[in-house]
């Protein structure tokens, strides 16, 4: 147990001297909880004899008295392509009323059977997207004070802040469990506020499921996203946007809509990535119930200002200056972030934006790394970039100035907290604090590394010369190896690379925007 300790307080010393090697000045990243450094492991072996399930890590129980948890997908008969919708109640409920508890004492082994620490009621569905064509589920946990379901319960899960509003991450597609877990923490540590997360192990309605991630989810609150309060007819409004997709039943043009921002990009399709995608700005705050035709016309404008600039020829010409608007550093990390984890939907899905009426407009908080350093549903190169010409990134890269502040910033991050060793130590770390977790996650769903025993939508399909057994990690060992070999490839390609990005902003790229 001493070697664990002193690998522990090293792992420590290492994350203070990477943190002043990036020079992170953002105070919530700067005191984030990184459960594998600083949860107490019990420091003697547990003499229960292990006939219960008995762990080092929090245990979550959910008991649905039977029902049948709502949320997974309805598939059209004719085209398994096609999604009718999600499965409900007999009587048409999206969530069904479960009890939860937690055994979370800190320092001591947790057994099923032990009393809870903390328990309550709650509102309880599958979520997701791709995910939920997976068998191992996620899950929305929302709180409530009794049975009724009509009033909130905030607690404070796990040690994390309290709170009503949960996501039950179980990772299936990243066999090593560890992406959202490392990468979330990480990115706090680079940006600020990103959801707080822990590793604990869930038990639903007595049978072991496995290891999930209980996480955060991205709202407007003083321990989330603090914005400042709304107030009616008060003319300015702090908001938070959520980019996402749009299905035809969400458009403005079939009168039905969830608060979509009509701005610059979306009547231009200035956001898409590809032919068939669709994205848009959803307003997730101001909350519903105030969402004035006022507060709209508001949120509007303001974005709508911003692009007018950005898409103009004087953000090219500089007249334009987007920094009176944007928090530029947080731009500059973000596009450093989803560049190096070679994020597919980066500002396009499971992306946020905010702007408190005291500020400029934040990119961020960062949300879904589940699919990240090629865990995809087929390869994804190690060479490239993937936002420089893409919607607003497409106009700041038009930026001499942005473009060396990208370059800066990410030199100074492969010098400490992006670097290879930290890295590569990070990761290892994890999976020693993880432990024998692995191994009873393993037992359950360890027959998931036969690539033969998945469907199309569970697995990675193989390139033109690949098997499937060559597309898909056969073992925990093998899917941890595979993510740092992309991981580091990658680096390898950006350092060699990152240079280049001044080609964006050289004035015969955009020649035809300069004004004599």
């Amino acid at each position: 147990m001493k070697y664990k300790l002193l690998g522990s307080a090293m792992a420590v010393l290492m994350l203070l001297c990477a943190l002043g090697a990036s020079a992170v000045d953002r105070d919530s990243g700067a005191n984030r909880y990184h459960q594998h450094l600083s949860a107490p492991v019990p420091r003697e072996e547990c003499g229960c004899g292990g006939e219960d399930l008995c762990t080092h890590l929090p245990i979550i129980r959910i008991e649905t008295g039977g029902q049948e948890i709502p949320g997974s997908i309805i598939r059209d008969p004719e085209d398994e392509d096609v999604v009718l919708g999600y499965t409900t109640t007999e009587t048409g409920a999206e969530e069904i009323l479960v009890s939860i508890e937690t055994v979370e004492a800190e320092g001591v082994w947790h057994h099923a059977s032990d009393e809870a620490d903390q328990s309550g009621l709650a509102w309880f569905r599958i979520r997701g997207n791709s995910s939920r064509n997976f068998p191992k589920k996620n899950y929305r946990i929302e709180l409530v004070a009794d049975e009724t379901g009509t009033q909130n319960l905030e607690l404070p899960l796990l040690g994390m802040d309290p709170d009503n509003d949960w996501a039950l991450h179980g990772p299936f597609l990243d066999k090593t469990l560890l992406r959202n877990y490392v990468w979330m923490n990480l990115s706090a540590e680079i940006m600020g506020y990103a959801p707080e997360m822990r590793f604990c192990e869930v038990l639903l309605d007595g049978e072991y499921i496995g290891v999930y991630v209980l996480m955060e989810t991205i709202k407007e609150d003083e321990y989330r996203v603090d914005l400042s309060d709304y107030e009616a007819g008060a003319g300015a409004y702090s908001y938070l946007l959520e980019m996402d997709g749009v299905s035809d039943a969400q458009t403005p043009a079939s009168g039905v809509t969830e608060a979509i921002v009509e701005s610059y990009t979306w009547y231009t399709n200035q956001m898409e990535f590809d032919e068939v995608s669709t994205t848009a700005f959803y307003i997730r705050y101001p909350h519903a119930e105030d969402l004035t035709e006022e507060v709209i016309d508001y949120i509007q404008r303001d974005i709508s200002r911003i692009e007018r600039g950005l898409y103009s020829s004087d953000m090219v010409t500089g007249r334009y200056d987007y920094e009176e608007e944007i928090d530029v550093d947080s731009f500059v990390d973000y596009y450093i972030l989803q560049e190096f984890l070679a994020v597919n939907d980066a500002f396009s899905r499971s992306t946020y934006l905010y702007r408190d009426i005291r500020g400029k407009l934040n990119i961020g908080p960062v949300w879904d790394y589940n699919n990240v350093l090629n865990n995809f549903f087929h390869e994804f190169s190690r060479e490239g970039f993937l936002l420089e010409d893409r919607s607003w990134y497409g106009r700041l890269m038009t930026d001499e100035g942005f473009v060396q502040r990208v370059i800066a910033r990410y030199r100074q991050l492969r010098q400490g907290i992006l670097s290879d060793d930290y890295l590569d130590a990070y990761i290892d770390d994890v999976v020693e604090y993880l432990g024998p977790a692995i191994q009873r996650n393993d037992e359950v769903w360890g027959w998931s590394y036969d690539p033969d025993l998945l469907e199309v939508r569970q697995r990675r399909e193989p390139d033109a010369d690949e098997t499937l057994e060559d597309a898909n990690p056969h073992s925990y060992e093998d899917a941890v190896g595979r993510m740092k070999g992309y991981m580091f490839s990658r680096a390898e390609w950006l350092d060699e690379n990152i240079q280049s990005l001044y080609q964006y902003c050289h004035r015969s790229k955009n020649a035809a925007q300069w004004v004599q």
